[in-house]
């Protein structure tokens, strides 16, 4: 019975962050597209871009966990 539970845990661990990933997708591209560019200006654009939405994004993962 405790190796049931713990490829499960394991299982659902690994789903939420496939999940994660997946929904995740366009700050994941933000972050690395800010390491690519070099002025202040235009790093502080990329991210006010995804300011208004980047906390509602992950707050499913808090209700989940």
């Amino acid at each position: 019975m405790h190796e049931i539970l713990t490829n499960a845990w394991f299982g659902l661990m690994c789903l939420m962050l496939v999940f994660y990933v997946i929904t995740d997708g366009f700050d994941l591209g933000v972050g690395i597209l800010s390491l690519f560019s070099r002025e202040e200006k235009e790093r502080d654009q990329i991210f006010l871009s995804i300011g208004h939405v980047w906390d509602a994004n992950e707050t499913w993962l808090v209700v989940l966990g």
